[in-house]
Order: structure tokens, then sequence, then C-alpha cells
């Protein structure tokens, strides 16, 4: 097994090394305290945004599989194909941007199939994509 020849330095072990550096500078008591401190304040600093991004991480992927089940449900429902901004339409706090960035995930693990047509508009013809649960 190949190890690392130059593994990543992170920030947290930056810190240490500084601490530690610190620690051996043989600086006075009150000088090596206070950066004692502020070296502890900043790692405790960075332990608190990784919790936070951790729980937001968690709550946007419980919204995230909230409306993926909403939208297949729309089109588990649905007997036709329908388009995207039919499925707005159904969907409470649904935006295009969120409804197509799911419809993607959906598409890409296969659990949906997707129908490019070519609509006639007084503007001229437009291509709008269908959607419809695998069968």
């Amino acid at each position: 097994m190949a190890t690392d020849v130059n593994p990543k330095i992170t920030k947290r072990d930056n810190y240490n090394t500084l601490y530690e550096l610190v620690s051996n500078a043989g600086l006075d008591t009150e000088t090596e305290t206070r950066l004692h401190d502020f070296i502890d304040h900043e790692l405790e600093l960075m332990t608190q945004r990784a919790e936070k991004s951790k729980k937001y991480q968690k709550a946007h992927k419980a919204a995230d599989d909230a409306m993926t089940d909403a939208i297949m449900d729309v089109l588990s429902n649905s007997t036709d194909p329908i388009c995207i901004s039919d499925i707005v339409d159904k969907i409470q706090d649904a935006s295009a941007q969120k409804v197509t960035y799911r419809l993607g995930k959906l598409f890409k693990s296969d659990k949906i199939v997707k129908d490019i047509r070519t609509i006639k508009t007084d503007a001229g013809n437009r291509r709008v994509t269908f959607y419809a649960v695998k069968a």
C-alpha cells in the first residue's frame, strides 16, 4: 500500500504545530498562556463551524429528500408525462431550479425517463422536456 508522500496539511494541523512551537519557544509565561488561549479558541471555533456545517447538511438533505419524494409522488400520480412548470405548480415552495436539480438526480439514478418534445407556440417552436416514472 502506497503512502502519501505529501499529505494534506489542514488548518487544524497548523494550529497544533503552532501550539507546540509556542510551548517549546521559551517564551515568558504570560505570552505563552496568551498564545495558547488564542490557539485553543481558534480550534474551538473550527469545531463549532464543523458541527454547524454537519447540522446544516443534515437539514438540507432532509429537505432535499422531502422535495424529491413530492416530485416522485406527482410523477407517479400523473397518467401522462409532465413538464417542469406543471410539477412546480403542484408542489408548495418549489421553484423550477429546485425541481430541475432533483429531476436530474432522479434521471441519473434511472428512476424516471424524459421525453423532449417540440411544441408550436405563437412565437415559434419550443422544446419542452417531459418526465415520467420509469415503468
